[in-house]
């Protein structure tokens, strides 16, 4: 009897009907099951991809908003964290740095902009579409292998390239430091191993903690006081805001990066409260 002749039904599980081949009763369910399969595959991606999302590539369709950490438990903010550690994002969710470089400076020739093919450097970066990219070594948010390595400094420059010849010539634009230097592999830049980054959300998230609580210390000083700074039990030193309205941070203990004051008020603060 040939396949296309069989007419008996079969349910999956079922014992095939006397006369019928157990392979031949096999492959009919396989071929039904196939088909379902399909037809489910077609519902399910259907409804995940809604209107707002054809013919676009994202890696992370959405975002948490600021404040919904707070509504998450620790598992569903660590899985979270492991979604967007091994996302590649896309030039379309804002992957890239066309007109900033690595450091978040603006580009030394903004007449160049970092557009294809220029987006990507090995050296310069950007150097990766994923945080995993780099760090997957044993697992992703660990350390990475030799190839993973950071060019440290190399992201002053707008796109390191070595090249003598680019137009035009002008400091960290791609082949000449700050003092109009021409460099090479050896001083533009400083390799570093890529290290273990699982457990650093925990520490970042503490300091920008303690960051909003000494700079909301810093806002409550009135001219002509000072304030003591303290954050989670750890003392900062004293932050004194003189009768001029300038600030005395010399007495202020332990702050290496600008900690004390937010955007608005890097204008307004001298540097060393910020640093």
């Amino acid at each position: 009897m040939k396949d296309e002749k069989v007419t008996a039904q079969v349910r999956p599980g079922s014992v095939p009907p006397t006369g019928e081949p157990h392979t031949r009763c096999l492959r009919r369910t396989c071929k039904a099951a196939a088909v379902v399969l399909a037809a489910l595959t077609v519902v399910v991606t259907t409804g995940a991809q809604d209107g707002s999302l054809i013919g676009k590539e994202v890696s992370i369709p959405r975002h948490l908003q600021d404040g919904e950490e707070f509504e998450l438990s620790i598992p569903k903010l660590i899985q979270f964290g492991e979604k967007l550690f091994t996302a590649k994002f896309t030039i379309q969710e804002g992957a890239g740095r066309p007109l900033t470089k690595g450091t978040g400076n603006p580009l030394s020739d903004p007449t160049s902009p970092l557009v294809f093919p220029t987006n990507f450097d090995r050296l310069s970066s950007p150097d990766a579409n994923s945080c995993a990219g780099c760090h997957n070594a044993p697992t992703p948010g660990g350390g990475g292998d030799r190839v993973t390595e950071v060019f440290v400094l190399a992201q002053r420059f707008d796109r390191l390239t070595f090249d003598h010849n680019e137009k035009p010539l002008m400091p960290t634009r791609g082949t000449m430091d700050e003092s109009g230097q021409y460099v090479t592999l050896d001083n533009a830049t400083d390799d570093r191993k890529t290290i273990s980054m699982n457990g650093s959300g925990f520490i970042e998230m503490l300091a920008r903690q303690m960051t909003a609580d000494l700079q909301a210390e810093a806002a409550l000083t009135p001219i002509g006081a000072s304030t003591p700074l303290t954050s989670k039990g750890v003392s900062f030193g004293t932050l004194i805001h003189k009768a001029d309205g300038t600030w005395d941070t010399s007495k202020v203990e332990g702050l290496v990066a600008p900690s004390l004051s937010t955007p608005g008020e890097q204008r307004r603060l001298p540097a060393a409260v910020q640093q």
